[in-house]
């Protein structure tokens, strides 16, 4: 998904960029240009090597291959001039073969230069000795870097076209000059691009180099979109907002441990209540059986004296001790 979002915002990029012209060769032949300064023999459309694409130019200088008062095989672009107040965007790729000649002075492989017939442009691309420089005027020296064979280089510069104008620089993708005053322009004049090679008169080794992909534009997306820097990423927006998050369930409130009664403690059974004591009903005694001829109860009336009236009182005196208990 993340893919898929920054090759939109890249197609989205290159959809409103504005290539104003393209040098990369894969018409087949030199068309692109509109003029030859030197001999067309030395600028070839070759198939190998290239940096992109099918194909790119082939430049080849030897000593006494002089045009317009200059020993030159160059590609011109007359037709796009860049005046005062133009910012633009350029990019190309150049190829040093191994043999390249080392030689201790001036040879300079692409150029703006001025609309007067005279003297070295306002600037410049140009090997010197063991170097790459670009230089303004053709001695003043802006930025430097060794010369390595061999391998392709990629050059992105950002101009201000002004007497008071400024450039800066990419060089193999890596940004090598912060925008730096510079007068891009003389007063008065234009300028137009030129690429191929151009060297001092007093060169006598030969020169072979190649370059492809040339490209002006209006933005750094014009020229070289591998320099913009990602877009950043999208705010991760994580999962859905589905509401407050859940609130944990209180249940019944909680009261603290209860102990656990475990079996109710007996109660005492209190029984039926105990009455107080009654004390037993005394059986009486059995009246004594009297016997009327014992007591002395003569049939007919008392008698005073004999055996009957001890026995009487005895029965009397029992009697009393029986109603005395039961009182009690």
């Amino acid at each position: 998904m993340v893919r898929t979002l920054l090759a939109l915002l890249l197609l989205s990029s290159a959809a409103g960029a504005s290539v104003i012209w393209r040098g990369d060769y894969e018409t087949g032949d030199l068309s692109q240009w509109d003029r030859i300064d030197g001999l067309t023999s030395m600028l070839t459309v070759v198939q190998s090597p290239v940096h992109q694409g099918t194909y790119a130019l082939r430049v080849e200088l030897h000593q006494g291959q002089v045009s317009s008062s200059g020993t030159r095989n160059e590609l011109e672009l007359g037709n796009i001039p860049f005046v005062e107040g133009d910012e633009r965007w350029y990019a190309w790729s150049t190829f040093f073969p191994t043999t390249f000649p080392s030689n201790n002075t001036w040879q300079v492989f692409t150029q703006w230069h001025h609309s007067g017939c005279c003297g070295s442009p306002p600037l410049e691309f140009d090997i010197e000795g063991e170097e790459i420089q670009v230089n303004h005027n053709g001695d003043q020296l802006v930025w430097k870097t060794p010369l390595v064979r061999g391998v392709w280089h990629d050059f992105v510069i950002h101009v201000k076209w002004s007497v008071n104008g400024w450039i800066e620089l990419w060089y193999d993708g890596q940004k090598v000059l912060d925008q730096t005053s510079v007068p891009t322009i003389y007063a008065g004049e234009y300028n137009y691009m030129k690429q191929g090679l151009y060297w001092n008169a007093s060169i006598t080794s030969v020169g072979v180099l190649y370059h492809d992909r040339t490209i002006i534009g209006t933005t750094m997306a014009d020229v070289a979109p591998e320099l913009l820097p990602p877009p950043p990423p999208p705010a991760d927006a994580g999962a859905p907002d589905s509401g407050p998050p859940p609130v944990a369930d209180a249940g019944t409130p909680d009261a603290g441990p209860v102990a656990d009664s475990g079996t109710p403690d007996p109660v005492a059974d209190a029984g039926t209540p105990t009455p107080d004591p009654v004390p037993p009903t005394p059986t009486p005694a059995p009246a004594p059986v009297v016997n009327n001829s014992t007591l002395g109860f003569p049939g007919g009336g008392c008698s005073h004296t004999g055996t009957g009236s001890f026995v009487a009182f005895a029965a009397i005196g029992v009697l009393l001790v029986a109603l005395r208990r039961r009182r009690n």
